[in-house]
């Protein structure tokens, strides 16, 4: 019965031995994997300079009617980027090289900055996009590559873009050729358009009530951009 005890309590000993050993080595390596994850993590940071928007930005839509054409501007491109730290956007590189990191992109536009230079205009074009429920116009960046688009050695760096949108509350993907170069300082410039349709994102296109629903507006709408950022502090 004793010998029977002790067997017993030799084995709790060595089995308890290997747990520890085991728990340690398992510590070590999960310890060694977080310091990795860390080290990537702040890897990948160093990898994109912040670009935050600044005052010059602005964005237009352009749009028609059975009446007449019609323009609408903001001043206001709300926003930051995310930009490679050592891509070269060097205009006289013929073939520039392709990118290594994607852009983080996060912009937003304030309705109510959106102006035709008509206040009744205006209303109708808010009131369309529920302006007082969905404030903002929001865009985020999901895709970037260098685009396949001919240029000539001193033109703007052209990228082929893929990114969503959303308006109204309705968010939809969204393609585009953005030009990129550097401004002054430490400044840099993103231009680009793209036509977009009001039912896709839920609107119907305008037909105000003042004119008997006799104007009718297309419903597609061509987006221009020009955003000036700069280097965060």
């Amino acid at each position: 019965m004793v010998r029977h005890r002790l067997k017993n309590s030799s084995a709790c000993r060595v089995s308890l031995k290997r747990t520890m050993q085991f728990t340690s080595r398992t510590a070590t390596a999960l310890a060694a994997c977080l310091l990795a994850a860390g080290l990537f993590v702040s890897a990948h940071a160093q990898d994109r300079v912040k670009y935050e928007s600044q005052p010059g930005s602005k964005v237009k839509l352009d749009g028609t009617s059975n009446i007449h054409d019609w323009t609408v501007e903001s001043q206001i491109i709300a926003g930051f980027m995310e930009w490679e730290s050592s891509y070269p956007l060097d205009p006289s590189q013929a073939t520039p090289p392709a990118l290594k990191v994607v852009p983080k992109v996060e912009v937003s536009i304030p309705v109510r900055t959106l102006k035709s230079g008509k206040t009744l205009m205006d209303k109708v074009m808010y009131e369309a996009i529920k302006q007082t429920e969905h404030p903002k116009i929001e865009y985020k960046l999901k895709e970037m590559t260098l685009s396949k688009e001919a240029r000539k050695a001193g033109d703007p760096i052209k990228f082929d873009t893929k990114g969503e949108l959303t308006v109204s509350g309705k968010t939809k993907p969204i393609s585009m050729v953005v030009a990129i170069e550097k401004g002054d300082g430490d400044a840099l410039k993103a231009r680009g358009a793209t036509p977009v349709k009001m039912t896709d994102f839920g609107i119907a296109p305008p037909a105000p009530k003042v004119a008997l629903g006799m104007i009718k507006t297309s419903e597609e709408v061509k987006v221009t951009f020009e955003w000036i950022t700069k280097k965060a502090p």
